[in-house]
């Protein structure tokens, strides 16, 4: 459905699981297709227990090639050549990705094409409905941030105007929403722009990876719906995500700022934190930030674009996360 997202959560840790926290896996939905961010140990069985269906999975983005990020890959590729998968699949990431697949001689074994794209800076990869987009960002090795960009939505249908010219509800109707000018019976001719107004922007949802904050992720990351940014460290060890690499969550908000942002998404938290850390994490984040929420695995963000100024975010947690929870945001 266009101008309608999902995001699910499927590991939040960084580096290592804990305690009610897997690693790095996150599913977009958009406009019926799935696109994959990330690929940690155990995402196909994440996937199985949450009971999210992947068999329209067009793409999975890897970000870069440290472990927490790549290793649940070979699994799932498997996993979904056992699932009777027939459709090509979109694999984008670094350049080593193609050594990690050609070593496990995976693509030999598929019964299905896995198309790899390299990732490469200020990348744009159009697939159906929406395009991928990508910036080199700062972790230390060749690292990718990524941009889901939904193509413009058709404009509001003036349904009051459609009849005063005579239009009839069904077929004629649709075909001016996909912009065809439509014959009436009695001769007249109704173009698009007679009852359709402006086309509006699509969603757009930024993936950071891990990185420090930088400017290529605050530009490609401009304008969008939601970032969705690593927060692995408190500032009371901002040193050591210096050294790493990696974002403070206040660093993550500050690039939710620059970037004009809708909502701030934090993920990629150390195992050092319990929930309770998370909590403060968040807090560090409203400092700078107030739209930022801290994600949960299991937790399904569902995006729709009710005008061109107001996003509504509805928050769910899903079966395996450990209870139920619903709650909404709109963001103008």
């Amino acid at each position: 459905m266009r101008g309608v997202a999902t995001v699910t959560f499927i590991g939040t840790g960084a580096s290592t699981p804990a305690r009610g926290r897997w690693l790095p896996g996150i599913l977009v939905g958009l406009r019926g297709e799935y696109i994959l961010l990330d690929c940690g140990e155990g995402v196909q069985y994440r996937i199985l227990s949450a009971g999210l269906r992947v068999n329209r999975l067009s793409a999975i983005l890897i970000t870069h090639m440290h472990g927490d990020h790549v290793y649940g890959l070979p699994g799932l590729l498997e996993s979904l050549n056992r699932w009777g998968r027939a459709e090509k699949l979109t694999l984008v990431g670094p350049v080593d990705l193609e050594q990690l697949l050609d070593a496990l001689k995976l693509r030999e074994r598929l019964a299905y094409e896995v198309e790899l794209v390299r990732a490469r800076d200020c990348m744009r990869l159009q697939m159906g409905g929406y395009a991928i987009e990508a910036a080199a960002v700062e972790h230390g090795v060749e690292a990718y941030a990524y941009a889901i960009v939904e193509e413009p939505l058709p404009g509001t249908f003036d349904a009051e105007r459609a009849e005063e010219l005579g239009v009839p509800q069904g077929p004629l109707r649709s075909k001016l929403l996909r912009g065809e000018p439509v014959l009436l019976p009695g001769g007249r001719i109704v173009y698009p722009s007679d009852v359709v107004g402006p086309s509006r922007r699509g969603l757009k949802v930024t993936y950071s990876g891990d990185t420090v904050p930088c400017p290529r992720l605050v530009e490609l990351a401009r304008g969008s719906d939601v970032l969705i940014h690593e927060a692995t460290f408190s500032l009371a060890q901002r040193e050591g995500a210096r050294l790493s690499f990696h974002s403070t969550a206040a660093g993550a908000a500050e690039d939710a700022r620059r970037a004009g942002v809708g909502l701030l998404l934090l993920t990629h938290f150390s195992s050092r934190y319990s929930e309770e850390g998370v909590e403060g994490l968040l807090r560090e984040a409203r400092g700078v930030f107030r739209r930022a929420y801290a994600a949960r695995d299991m937790m399904r963000v569902k995006l729709t674009r009710l005008r061109e100024d107001w996003l509504l975010a509805s928050f769910e947690l899903l079966q395996g996360s450990g209870g139920l929870a619903t709650s909404s945001t709109g963001t103008p």
